[in-house]
């Protein structure tokens, strides 16, 4: 698809293309040009060179930066967090209570990629750097990020993607810095037949559907018109994207549900997801046959590992309790 590197989104933010699985299309950071400039997702580290050349298309010197946000440490979210801030000498890495420790010694998170990458993590994500700890500012639920004398940065914990998610609420641009807690788009589609698709992010292993939706009700009360999310790009009418995402992870759930009593392997549930997903996109236009239902193949692989774990665990809590 044809993918433009820096976007002007009004507000003084700017979308940035990022590299995710060596492919444009599927990944943005955005970049708020504000008194303290701040950059919100960068990546895996091969995506730091793109944003360090977007900096200088915007005339931008790397020492101006003064904060680096992570919505959750997630390697295609924060993997390159130590990297950038190598080339940013007075920036510090806003980052969840529950993933600090991992940015200050990546050496399970990047055990764990190598475990599902293997020989193609290198590539994938490029090497991950500690940051160091006198570089961490932790933000709390509702942490309050001034970035200048009339703009200020809300941090709201969001699990249901995962426990170490927080999305950043913009009041300025009434939008809302999403990460993986409102889904994913498929901008090959707006570009192909021009209308969005929405769908949660369900990869594993921390998934959890309740959580997910009442996250997504508690977005709901804030005033926000548009999400800028990071897959894939700023999008309007915020409210009907969050109530998209609510109705299909409920969904989500009743699939989880069903395959793990007909057969309980993250293959069968992969799918059921895919025989919903394409029930969905026809629905709205899109052929039987057309190729582009293959593009969401890798997704629907990685978000029914996700449910089946989710399943797992929650059979084994219940199990457990029978047991007592």
């Amino acid at each position: 698809m044809t993918t433009n590197h820096i976007v002007n989104l009004g507000h003084d933010i700017y979308q940035i293309e990022l590299v995710n699985r060596m492919e444009g299309g599927r990944s943005t950071g955005y970049f708020i040009d504000a008194e303290q400039k701040t950059i919100v997702e960068m990546g895996a580290s091969v995506s730091v060179p793109h944003v360090l050349n977007a900096f200088k298309q915007l005339n931008i010197a790397p020492e101006e930066i003064t904060y680096v946000i992570v919505t959750h440490i997630h390697l295609d979210h924060a993997g390159g967090a130590g990297l950038l801030l190598e080339k940013l000498p007075n920036a510090k890495l806003v980052v969840h209570p529950r993933g600090a420790r991992h940015m200050i010694d990546p050496s399970k998170l990047i055990a764990g990629a190598k475990q599902v990458y293997g020989d193609e993590f290198d590539q994938l994500f490029g090497p991950m750097i500690p940051v160091p700890q006198e570089k961490i500012i932790i933000a709390n639920d509702e942490f309050k990020l001034s970035i200048g004398d009339n703009r200020t940065l809300y941090f709201y914990n969001s699990p249901g993607h995962a426990y170490h998610h927080f999305a950043v609420y913009d009041p300025a641009s009434k939008g809302i810095f999403s990460g993986d807690s409102i889904g994913m788009s498929a901008p090959w589609l707006q570009e192909k037949f021009g209308f969005d698709f929405y769908a949660p992010t369900s990869s594993p292993v921390q998934f959890d559907p309740e959580a997910m939706i009442a996250t997504l009700r508690r977005f709901m009360e804030l005033d926000i018109e548009q999400v800028f999310m990071t897959h894939y790009g700023r999008h309007g009418d915020a409210k009907h994207v969050i109530a998209e995402n609510i109705e299909r992870a409920e969904a989500f759930t009743h699939i989880a549900e069903e395959a793990y009593q007909e057969n309980p392997t993250w293959e069968y549930t992969a799918e059921k997801l895919r025989q919903y997903f394409h029930k969905e996109l026809r629905k709205l236009g899109v052929p039987e046959n057309d190729p582009v239902l293959d593009s969401f193949t890798f997704d629907i692989e990685m978000d029914a590992k996700g449910m089946f774990h989710y399943m797992q665990m929650r059979t084994h809590s219940e199990t457990h309790q029978i047991k007592k």
